[in-house]
Parts: structure tokens; C-alpha cells; sequence
């Protein structure tokens, strides 16, 4: 059975690169937000493959120019 739970990266232009799947979501939230945030500050799109539910995550405009500042989460649903 494949991970439900796909994890992209929002590039600049607005296009999408697939970075990884993840079994639940709360892994892929954490995943993001503990490590791709910190590491390489961007937005983050966790796509439910079942639903087509997604979770947006935004790297704050601060913590992108070197600040610590937590994400938020946006929530949105399929379109």
C-alpha cells in the first residue's frame, strides 16, 4: 500500500516539486515543519491522495530571511 500522504514543495513561480510520501498526516506536519521549514524555508503542500484534502504550510516571511519564527498552517480544502 502506497503513503496516503504526499509532500511538496511550492516553488517560487508558483509550480509544485514532490518531495516525499508519508504514511499519516501528522508525520508529514511534523516532517515539514521540524525539518524542510529550518532547512530550505519555503511554502509546503501536504496533499491527501483519498480526499484531495489539503494542508498548507507557510514558512513566515521572517523566518525565510534568517529569523526563528514558527510557521503557520493554512488549512484549505480541494477544489
Amino acid at each position: 500500500m502506497l503513503d496516503p500522504f504526499d509532500i511538496f514543495k511550492v516553488e517560487q513561480n508558483g509550480s509544485v516539486k514532490w518531495l516525499r510520501a508519508i504514511a499519516d498526516v501528522e508525520r508529514a506536519k511534523s516532517y515539514v515543519v521540524k525539518i524542510l521549514v529550518i532547512a530550505a524555508p519555503a511554502d509546503y503542500l501536504i496533499l491527501n491522495q483519498r480526499t484531495g484534502e489539503r494542508i498548507i504550510i507557510q514558512a513566515a516571511t521572517e523566518q525565510r530571511d534568517g529569523c526563528s519564527e514558527s510557521p503557520s498552517v493554512a488549512l484549505s480544502s480541494a477544489a
